[in-house]
């Protein structure tokens, strides 16, 4: 006999169970954070943070629970839900961190700078921040990581879209600076086609130089340099 649900569509969407918690612990200002271009070979690292007023926990607006991790929602529910985040959250901010400073202090330390940063922009102040993933960072509030973060809580995947939405539209205005390169069509991550392209033009200026295989194509470069400042 086959089953009544498949897999799929027994797994839980995300919603504010880990919000509600936190809020029986005493905090009440929550933010959400995520990030996208994380493992992309060029361009920004993406990262927003999300807060929704902890009164609507209890009884989620329709509109909200069309909220999904961003990666399981295609571009244009990606637009549609970036508006609905838009319309229901309490403070929404954004912020790029450029490939320097990740080839700077690594990825890692790229991911805390622009944590601090959006938390001291966000024009709410969050008491408590939920982050996707397992990081360790030295803050002046708490947080919380949570491993796939990004499919549990509504603030996490809100925050997901934002990132996501944010930097595919930005690759898009540097394909237009960078035609070659075809950012629009891969975004800066690493597919065939992306380091086809790499081996035969050489890596451009927004191209992250400790990333894999550019580190290693500039070490072994003798002569000329690969960062081609006029394609």
């Amino acid at each position: 006999m086959s089953p009544l649900f498949s897999y799929k569509e027994i797994v839980q969407s995300p919603d504010f169970s880990i919000e509600q918690e936190l809020v029986s612990e005493g905090y009440k200002i929550i933010a959400g954070v995520d990030e996208a271009g994380r493992g992309a070979l060029a361009g920004p690292l993406s990262m927003a943070l999300v807060i929704y007023d902890f009164s609507i926990y209890d009884d989620i607006p329709d509109e909200l629970r069309k909220i999904k991790d961003s990666k399981k929602l295609t571009h244009s529910k990606r637009l549609d839900a970036f508006e609905i985040i838009k319309r229901n959250s309490l403070a929404l901010c954004h912020e790029f961190i450029h490939h320097e400073i990740i080839d700077e202090v690594n990825i890692n330390g790229a991911t805390s700078f622009g944590l601090k940063e959006l938390i001291s922009k966000s024009p709410v102040k969050p008491d408590m921040v939920i982050i996707d993933g397992n990081y360790k960072f030295k803050l002046d509030i708490p947080y919380v990581s949570v491993v796939q973060g990004d499919a549990k809580s509504i603030s996490v995947a809100s925050a997901s879209i934002i990132a996501k939405v944010k930097r595919d539209l930005f690759m898009e205005e540097l394909d237009k600076e960078y035609p070659l390169y075809e950012f629009a069509l891969h975004k800066g991550y690493g597919t065939s086609r992306h380091l086809k392209i790499i081996r035969d033009l050489g890596a451009s200026p927004i191209h992250r130089k400790t990333y894999e295989p550019i580190k290693t194509m500039i070490e072994m470069s003798c002569q000329g340099s690969l960062f081609h400042e006029d394609i």
